[in-house]
């Protein structure tokens, strides 16, 4: 396990190597209040930036700050202390098999291709996009992230634009709905006759229902916990039916497709609403498709005869010729990433030199300041002295540091090479102010580390 910090961590479990069953506990209970809840409990001291994008196929966190491997599988495993799944709880063992974790640019570069849709189910789908940034929102109106964060963001969200727009990656997009769709068709040859409930009325159930009705589906219904919002997506839609969601389970047995698409941590139809099922079906076919995470459906009710249940993560080889069409709108989409990647890098790093160079002026300026007024009082005093002595003084304490590190051939630790590394190595910047006229010089000229407590590496 490493226990460097990083500025960025992208770590989570999505359908490619994790079940739906842990992946819906994990949403279910990983909202960020408790997220929030569990950073505080754990590290009191330190403020942890991040975002929490869960969707039907991922479950992920963005730390920003000092994070490491230890911080992530600390908070996983908090999360997995409330959770049903069969997980060994003594263990991070198994939760290490299931997570994936990116550092830094890696990290950055993992963001952009998951708001982009390059490692989604649906290959391309859209909705991921909006999704992320209702994450980012969230966390941002509740001051779950602050300065670190955002341009981290905001740079991904304009690459995704571009992706949008330079590539063909969304072109005739195929979306979870769709793909829905797809696998009722092996059982269903058409839906002009088949009766059709769908749980829930919010985007996913909007765009799932567009695509039953263009399959010519004709009897449709809409059933959701408020009845108004069923209503409103029944009237947007025009050949649809609300349904109040009771009377929709207790009815279960008339529709011969069934597709949930709803929010909330509870199942909708439990298997102790299917005693009679099978009976009242009279041996006719009926498939149910669960899009939900958490999902919506029992699983226990797929041992029923004649009864057809799939979940989100059965769509994964439905889209598999899905992924094969769009794969060479993916690689160009790669390339804009990659490219936006490393621009976004070159520009953070100009910034930090940058910084460090204005740190290094007032630094500089501190130490002159210092020094040649502590030579004016002398002369003031009647001292007769050279004006070599003053540049001599200024000079020593320019390069004492430097002259120490030389003196102990100390190596630098950073694998980087650019001035500002170098700046902040040699003068410790980042303990230099930007404005040194708002504090006391004498307590800011020689601030540099203790050398009893560097860590160096002599040859």
């Amino acid at each position: 396990m490493t226990t460097a910090n990083h500025f960025f961590t992208y770590c989570g479990v999505h359908y490619k190597t994790c079940p739906v069953e842990l992946r819906e506990e994990w949403a279910s209970i990983g909202t960020p209040e408790k997220i929030n809840e569990i950073l505080k409990n754990l590290f009191p001291s330190i403020f942890i930036e991040f975002v929490v994008i869960s969707t039907c196929n991922r479950f992920d966190i963005c730390f920003f700050g000092n994070v490491n491997e230890n911080h992530v599988i600390q908070v996983f495993s908090e999360l997995n202390k409330e959770t049903k799944f069969n997980i060994n709880k003594s263990t991070t063992n198994h939760i290490n098999n299931y997570l994936n974790i990116f550092y830094d640019a890696n990290a950055i570069r993992h963001l952009f291709k998951v708001t982009a849709s390059l490692d989604s189910l649906v290959l391309g789908e859209p909705q991921i996009l909006g999704q992320v940034k209702n994450a980012y929102l969230k966390s941002t109106e509740f001051g779950y992230v602050q300065s670190l964060a955002g341009p981290i963001f905001n740079r991904c969200f304009r690459t995704v634009k571009k992706i949008r727009t330079e590539t063909d990656i969304g072109k005739n997009g195929i979306s979870i709905g769709h793909a829905s769709i797809d696998i009722i068709s092996r059982v269903f040859d058409n839906f002009e006759d088949k009766k059709i409930v769908l749980f829930g009325a919010g985007e996913m159930s909007r765009i799932t229902a567009q695509h039953l009705l263009f399959s010519k589906a004709k009897s449709l219904f809409i059933a959701n916990r408020t009845f108004a919002k069923a209503e409103k997506l029944a009237l947007e839609l025009g050949q649809a039916w609300p349904l109040e969601l009771e009377d929709a389970v207790q009815r279960i047995h008339e529709f011969d497709i069934c597709i949930a698409a709803a929010s909330g941590n509870q199942y909708l139809i439990q298997k102790n609403h299917m005693k009679e099922y099978s009976k009242k079906r009279y041996g006719k076919l009926s498939v149910m498709v669960d899009i939900s995470v958490p999902r919506k459906i029992d699983p226990d009710i797929s041992s029923l005869d004649n009864l057809f249940l799939f979940n989100v993560d059965d769509l994964d080889l439905v889209m598999e010729k899905n992924r094969e069409s769009r794969k060479s709108a993916a690689l160009l989409a790669e390339k804009i990433i990659e490219s936006e990647v490393q621009d976004y890098l070159i520009t953070t790093k100009q910034k930090e030199n940058l910084a460090n160079v204005g740190r290094l002026h007032s630094w500089v300026k501190n130490v002159v300041d210092y020094e040649v007024t502590r030579y004016i009082r002398d002369i003031n005093n009647g001292k007769k002295i050279d004006s070599n002595v003053i540049s001599d003084a200024v000079a020593k304490k320019l390069v004492s540091y430097a002259a120490y590190l030389a003196k102990n051939n100390i190596k630098i630790e950073t694998e980087e090479s650019t001035v500002g590394d170098l700046l902040e190595f040699l003068f410790h910047l980042s303990e230099q102010p930007l404005l040194p006229e708002n504090i006391q010089k004498e307590d800011n000229v020689f601030k540099f580390p203790i050398k009893n407590k560097m860590n160096t590496r002599n040859n």
